[in-house]
């Protein structure tokens, strides 16, 4: 029997792995969907108060400024969980296509500790902060 320090490196997860992985990413995906139907129901009341609230000059300008900043708020947020559904979809696609967990960068396998944490990832953990410094300007 080999010892752990001659066995090569995995190059992919197996079927079972990949499978746990795709069960994560389909229940993540589900909340994101629950998420965005809430913000969108959000948006659509905030949208029918502020015409109502235009037309009645009971409302302090303040008031107004409120709604308008918490509409934003519902935007960005609808920014950023369509964003993560987009790596999700992604990811997915990876599953079908046989190369999930292989960083797009280097070709490693992606650390099973990451995808648990972050399972639409595509980069291994080096790659990702070697990007992030990057971005940063850093070298």
């Amino acid at each position: 029997m080999p010892d752990k320090k001659t066995q090569k490196p995995k190059k992919k997860y197996t079927k079972k792995e990949l499978n746990h992985f795709k069960q994560k990413l389909l229940a993540e995906r589900e909340r994101i969907l629950k998420e965005l139907s809430r913000i969108e129901e959000a948006l659509n009341e905030a949208s029918d108060e502020t015409e109502a609230a235009k037309q009645s000059y009971s409302n302090h300008l303040a008031d107004l400024g409120t709604d308008y900043m918490e509409k934003e708020k519902n935007y960005y947020y609808a920014d950023q969980e369509g964003a993560y559904l987009r790596a999700i979809e992604a990811a997915l696609e990876r599953i079908q296509r046989g190369d999930y967990g292989v960083c797009s960068d280097c070709t490693d396998l992606i650390s099973e500790k990451r995808l648990e944490a972050v399972p639409a990832a595509e980069l291994c953990i080096n790659c990702k902060e070697k990007k992030e410094k990057l971005e940063r300007g850093g070298r």
